[in-house]
């Protein structure tokens, strides 16, 4: 299991890839770049993550760093904090959608949002140089303990969601936070919009007690039970609040590309404008941004391209298909409390169930698939398979933005290496399942063929 470097960090199996010693040079290379400025640092539950706090800690604190040390705090809320802190940056020590043994660093830029890949860039470039900044004793930076942000993060999410419709609904909700950082924040989160709460998997803890990315079969224990509790709508989310699939009252688990579709949808009959995804997302995006009158703007998958997408193009939204949604008027990364509030206003404003909300969506079969390998080899694998384009009969386009897409006028198919993973991710999209799964396995097997 191989290290996985991008611009806006690194992510590794704790003790194999990801050791203490590429932790603090990783970190060592962050304070340099930030010239030993103030940053906030957070983590989430897993069992490594105390380990990599400290040694993340005293690293950059020997750049001479200050260093606001938020404990256990999901992503977007130590993105919120970036800004009123008045800091240069931040440090996420999460796992993410990964699972057990998993973990990493996610670098964030003045702003909030994942570090700019220019910056990023010059990250990666310290950190194999090995050139790092080193104070002297009495230049050590110091360490500033912060007690709980949820007031102020509810207050000011609170001012962008339309509370009284939610509390005027009195809805029952399941939340599964996956035993993450989210969990200490569910009953505060519960009582500022007023709903009755049923947690799930709220025990903060280093054991995954399920899949940890957010998708149907990672929310059939919430779906066994939803109506015998009579919840209204569950949301199953990562361990650091950043994606979310949903559970409908009835007691169906839907596609994580559902929740931005849901939450789109809602947003742009409000305040139509640009819609920002990436080139692998349900076509359903598409189809209700025309829907809508609006525009869309395609990027490589991550959360660092959306964002830099959405401040360039004046977007009001953005989103990916993994379940992770972006509004930049409130935030500068996928924030789950943010696409629950947004997803329980929708429900009250428009008087729909959630399984309502999904029906009035343009619908598409999706299937997802992955092929193992390294990234050299699936680099190279996507690369062969673009001097194929005869094979892929009536295609009417080929995107290469990221990865390889082609385009048929009642679906697409989808490939590309994935930057926090060893292996090619494969999508395809139809309006016919049975497409969708012979365009999926077609790919599958030319991946194959060409590792």
């Amino acid at each position: 299991m191989s290290l996985r470097l991008a611009s806006f960090g690194l992510r590794g199996f704790v003790g194999q890839s990801l050791t203490i010693r590429t932790v603090m040079d990783f970190a060592a290379a962050y304070g340099t770049f930030v010239d030993g400025g103030k940053l906030l640092l957070a983590r989430d539950t897993r069992y490594s993550s105390p380990m990599l706090h400290s040694a993340v800690l005293s690293t950059l604190v020997s750049c001479g760093c200050e260093v606001v040390d938020l404990g256990i705090c999901p992503t977007p809320m130590l993105q919120f904090a970036v800004k009123p802190f008045h800091a240069v940056g931040g440090v996420s020590i999460t796992g993410g959608h990964n699972g057990m043994g998993w973990n990493s660093l996610t670098l964030l830029g003045p702003d909030g949002a994942f570090i700019a890949p220019v910056g990023g860039e010059t990250v990666l470039d310290l950190f194999h140089a090995g050139d790092f900044l080193r104070k002297r004793s009495g230049s050590i930076g110091r360490v500033q303990e912060v007690g709980d942000l949820a007031d102020a993060y509810f207050t000011s999410l609170a001012a962008h969601i339309d509370v009284e419709a939610i509390r005027n609904a009195a809805f029952t909700v399941m939340i599964d936070p996956l035993v993450g950082a989210g969990s200490p924040y569910l009953k505060t989160f519960a009582h500022e919009f007023g709903f009755n709460l049923i947690a799930v998997n709220d025990q903060p803890s280093g054991y995954l007690p399920r899949e940890a990315e957010p998708r149907p079969r990672s929310a059939l224990q919430m779906a066994s039970f939803i109506r015998h509790v009579k919840g209204q709508v569950g949301f199953v989310l990562n361990s650091d609040m950043s994606r979310m699939s949903m559970v409908t009252e009835a007691g169906e688990p839907t596609s994580e590309e559902y929740t931005f579709a849901v939450i789109a949808d809602y947003i742009l009959r409000r305040k139509p404008g640009t819609v920002v995804t990436n080139s692998c997302t349900t076509r359903s995006i598409d189809d209700l941004a025309a829907r809508h009158h609006c525009r869309v703007v395609k990027t490589q998958v991550g959360q660092a391209y959306i964002h830099a997408a959405l401040e360039d193009e004046g977007g009001v939204i953005g989103g990916e298909g993994s379940g992770g949604v972006m509004l930049p008027a409130f935030n500068r990364g996928f924030d789950g409390f943010l696409m629950m509030a947004l997803v329980l206003e929708a429900m009250a404003v428009r008087n729909r169930p959630l399984s309502g909300l999904i029906q009035d969506l343009p619908r598409y079969h999706i299937v997802k698939r992955s092929v193992t390998c390294g990234s050299r080899r699936g680099y190279g694998a996507i690369e062969h398979i673009r001097a194929q384009r005869d094979a892929f009969e009536g295609a009417v386009s080929f995107d290469t933005t990221d990865g390889f897409r082609i385009d048929w006028p009642d679906g697409w198919l989808h490939a590309r290496a994935s930057d926090t993973e060893q292996i090619v991710r494969v999508i395809s999209e139809s309006v016919q399942r049975e497409k969708a799964e012979k365009n999926a396995d077609m790919m599958v097997r030319m991946i194959g063929a060409s590792l």
